[in-house]
């Protein structure tokens, strides 16, 4: 519900309690009903505020957008205004034309005592579904109007955790006899295709599978509604849900509606429940689309599993071969292709555990600190990796290549920025930009050389960064040297002095992998 509604004057907290409960049964009832609701209150006498929007799942919406919040003027809604003059509702014809067809309205005051009307409730739908419904079965329409009673009634709040009805669900009505006295043809054919006859019309509920007379009867003994997954022997899924119908309180007002009840069926006694809406939804396809859909998760997470398992190993037999190498410069770039092979198998590890999981950039950066340190450093080197900034998470696409600049950079740092410093710190620090991240690494050593050129002579770490952030992330990166600060120096805050490297790319939708 709009969180505006306190500006409507005159709401007490339990007549927002109430709208709340009607709230909660307009998803069902604008299915069933295949029209966009409306809950409004007045914020002034020429302005009108949507509190809630509904759209029908059943049938193409009249609006584009959600509406919630949206305010209207008399001119807008003449029929909702007139309703809030007058308290009793009405039906018209709005002359704003949606898809070539116009939009036909059913506006219904909300009272909270005969004379103060708090809200309304308007129904929408355009003129061709309009007549659709005024030619289907009688007892249908019926159960229709006893569903938007209950809703403008505040008691259809435990439908709220039903699943919605869809263009292409069945749908059956049961009587207090447990006749089947009304089935689309969309339900006669699922049952058709399990073998039961497809006239089912005076037919008891017994006709059906035993799941439904079982929850028919206990919709009519609980008088709450209810839903059920069930799936057969022969791999049929079908979802159920009941909803028991009650008929609205028969007033003056709306005599005309239950003409059918009052006139020619006078000996019905009072009931809890006078009638049992059942829909039936057949789940088997996309139950069986979601499984493959896991195998294939499955699998594909313990190739990662594997990947990562199998990259391990060949750093572990690169540094066997780097403890071998008689040369200082073949065992250093050993040990950059370690710390490169070890900051691509993070990414796996993660992915082994959820493939469609975003990946925490900050704890793939805390990872490969912590590889760097314990590889890339010699022993005489005392080096500090401090990770700092906000949980900010990509999709793999994003998060291997980033994966692999912040390797590439932390070894640049711990080769030059901290080569000859026996207390050298290095700091990674994440910005989040919103549309974008910054990542910066700092270090304390003495920075660039005077005559560094960044467009060449790069080494192949330099090389593999730049070619990473500008072709895979779509991105910037720059190096700079950081003027020593004699404030850093003295409270030991940050790097004073040394080389600071900035990448920046844009954010990619956690969708687009």
């Amino acid at each position: 519900m709009d969180k505006r509604i306190h500006e409507c004057p005159g709401l007490k907290e339990q007549d927002i309690a109430f709208l709340r409960k009607i709230e909660a049964g307009m998803a069902i009832t604008a299915d069933v009903s295949r029209a966009d609701m409306l809950l409004c209150c007045l914020l002034a006498p020429d302005r009108a505020l949507i509190l809630r929007h509904t759209m029908p799942k059943s049938t193409a919406s009249l609006y584009r957008n959600d509406a919630s919040g949206r305010v209207f003027t008399p001119e807008e809604q003449p029929l909702l205004f007139r309703t809030f003059r007058s308290g009793s509702g009405g039906h018209g014809q709005k002359e704003v034309l949606t898809n070539g067809a116009p939009v036909i309205q059913d506006c219904y005051a909300i009272s909270r005592d005969a004379q103060q009307v708090i809200a309304a409730l308007v129904f929408e739908t355009n003129m061709v579904a309009y007549e659709r419904h005024r030619r289907r079965n009688r007892s249908f329409r019926q159960a229709v109007r006893w569903l938007q009673d209950m809703c403008l009634h505040g008691l259809l709040e435990e439908t709220s955790t039903l699943s919605r009805f869809g263009m292409y669900d069945g749908v059956y009505l049961v009587d207090p006899q447990f006749k089947v006295v009304y089935m689309n043809g969309i339900a006669a054919n699922m049952f058709r295709s399990v073998g039961i006859v497809s006239d089912l019309r005076e037919q008891t509920i017994g006709t059906l599978e035993p799941i439904d007379a079982e929850m028919v009867e206990q919709a009519y003994q609980a008088g709450k509604p209810l839903e059920r997954r069930h799936e057969s022997q022969d791999g049929r899924i079908w979802i159920r849900k009941v909803i028991p119908l009650r008929m609205a309180p028969v007033t003056w007002q709306n005599y005309w509606q239950n003409w059918y009840n009052v006139l020619l069926r006078p000996d019905l006694p009072e009931r809890d429940v006078d009638a049992v809406m059942v829909m039936v939804h057949n789940a088997t396809e996309a139950v069986q689309k979601q499984r493959e859909l896991n195998v294939k998760s499955a699998i594909i997470q313990e190739v990662h599993h594997r990947v990562k398992n199998n990259l391990q190993t060949i750093a572990a037999i690169l540094r066997i071969q780097a403890r071998r190498c008689e040369t200082d410069e073949a065992r250093q770039h050993l040990t950059e292709a370690v710390n490169r092979i070890l900051s691509m198998s993070v990414i796996h590890e993660f992915l082994s555990q959820d493939e469609h999981r975003p990946i925490n950039v900050r704890e793939v950066c805390q990872r490969v600190a912590n590889q760097v340190t314990q590889v890339a450093a010699s022993p005489e080197q005392q080096v500090d990796i401090k990770v700092s900034g906000p949980n900010i998470r990509l999709p793999a696409g994003q998060a291997t290549p980033t994966a692999m600049v912040i390797n590439e950079l932390l070894l640049n740092a711990v080769e030059h920025g901290a080569r000859d410093d026996q207390g050298g710190r290095i700091q990674v620090e994440l910005l989040d930009r919103g549309d974008s991240v910054e990542i910066v690494v700092e270090d304390n050593g003495l920075g660039l050389p005077p005559d560094f050129d960044p467009a060449q002579g790069h080494s192949l770490g330099l090389q593999i960064v730049h070619t990473l952030v500008t072709d895979d992330l779509k991105g910037e990166f720059r190096l700079e040297s950081i003027t020593p600060d004699a404030e850093a120096q003295t409270n030991g805050d940050g790097c004073a002095g040394g080389t600071r490297a900035i990448v920046t790319f844009p954010k990619r939708s956690l969708r687009a992998d």
